[in-house]
């Protein structure tokens, strides 16, 4: 089975991280990301990532640094999910794809009912935080 690249921001303001709400039709309804998408060919994970951010949040944004990565397999494909901590420069937050958004304090991601990729990314965002601190 091929694997799909996908990337996700880490966006922070003060103590709070932007997470991202999936449509209700779309495959995984509900669940709660970090806002990112597919690489496409030729291009690379940073220069991803800050495309579709620009297409789905309407936002002007800087990759900082990589977070880490997880893989998931959903049965029907493999998600290869590439995070990266990454600043908001410019622009109003808009959802073109998302049901929602929300800034959530770090202490309370785990209450969120993410998708499945993104757990493994939750969990590295508290170990790098935690090393920081």
């Amino acid at each position: 089975m091929k694997k799909i690249e996908v990337t996700a921001a880490i966006i922070q303001k003060e103590n709070r991280i932007l997470a991202a709400q999936r449509s209700h039709n779309d495959e995984h309804s509900l669940k709660w990301e970090f806002p990112g998408g597919k690489i496409e060919v030729g291009e690379s994970a940073e220069e991803c990532i800050v495309r579709e951010l620009k297409e789905e949040l309407n936002i002007d944004t800087k990759v900082i640094a990589y977070l880490g990565e997880s893989e998931y397999d959903y049965g029907n494909k493999v998600i290869l999910l590439k995070a990266f901590f990454v600043e908001h420069i410019s622009g109003e937050f808009h959802t073109h794809v998302h049901q929602n958004i929300c800034w959530v304090n770090i202490s309370d991601l785990k209450t969120l009912d993410w998708a499945s990729a993104d757990i493994e990314l939750v969990n590295l965002l508290f170990q790098s935080l935690n090393q920081s601190n």
